[in-house]
């Protein structure tokens, strides 16, 4: 303005807050399916925080609050690690921060097998199957190796088959795991042989006093670990306790 007149102009002003910054959070976090989780608050420095956002979106059961950015709930799902980035933004600007969330299934427990077990020799054996509670078991393993002609399922843990070979009284681990943990269980097995049969001597036998008889010798089926003969034998034949013969002088 002067004594002439005046004139006039608009002048446009904006004043931003100071941008946030230094946006952080808790990481990297394992939590676990069905379990409720602590919840993940930011910290941040800089201006006021207006909004939060996050991509991608969290596994099922997780939220994100947009006012305060605080990730809380129950995961309900398995997903592996994966980087969430979280932005937070106001008139200033925006900061971000990337948290990785892996969530886990519920570790195998209370695994168990029917113990102990005996089997025989080139019988097949009743499937044993594994009890366990907890989370899916991704897979199982043994230690020591099962005798042969048993198989062990590395998928669902089943134990089948025909033993081939006769096992003293051994205790196997079995461990079912998936991405929470693992579990172990010992059961025992033995393999017997088959059982002797059809056992037989030439009889009956009539023998002369200080005359050597003709060794009389076992008609069997099976593998034999010893034999045995009561009541004792007379006077001058023996008994072979490996073979079963009988031979001698009376």
């Amino acid at each position: 303005t002067n004594s002439g007149g005046f004139t006039s102009f608009d002048v446009i002003i904006t004043v931003n807050d100071i941008a946030p910054s230094g946006l952080s959070y808790l990481s990297p976090n394992i939590f676990t399916k069905n379990s409720a989780i602590v919840a993940l608050n930011p910290n941040v420095s800089g201006g006021a925080v207006l909004s939060y956002s996050i991509s991608p979106s969290l596994p099922s059961g997780l939220s994100f609050d947009t006012s305060s950015g605080v990730i809380s709930g129950t995961p309900t799902v398995i997903t592996s690690a994966t980087s969430y980035t979280v932005t937070a933004t106001n008139s200033g600007g925006f900061t971000s921060f990337d948290v990785i969330i892996t969530v886990n299934d519920i570790v195998p427990n209370g695994l168990s097998y029917t113990t102990p077990n005996v089997f025989t020799k080139n019988s097949a054996i009743t499937a044993l199957n594994p009890n366990v509670s907890g989370g899916t078991v991704l897979n199982y393993s043994i230690s020591p190796a099962l005798p042969l002609g048993l198989s062990f399922n590395t998928t669902n843990g089943v134990i089948s088959g025909v033993p081939f070979i006769v096992s003293p009284t051994t205790t196997y681990t079995v461990i079912a795991t998936n991405s929470g943990g693992s579990t172990s269980f010992d059961f025992i097995i033995t393999v017997n042989d088959v059982a002797p049969n059809t056992f037989s001597y030439p009889s009956p036998n009539v023998f002369t006093k200080n005359t050597s008889i003709l060794n009389l010798l076992p008609s069997i089926t099976g593998t034999v670990l010893s034999y045995s003969i009561s009541p004792s034998l007379p006077l001058g034949l023996s008994f072979d306790t490996s073979s079963g013969v009988i031979s001698g002088t009376p």
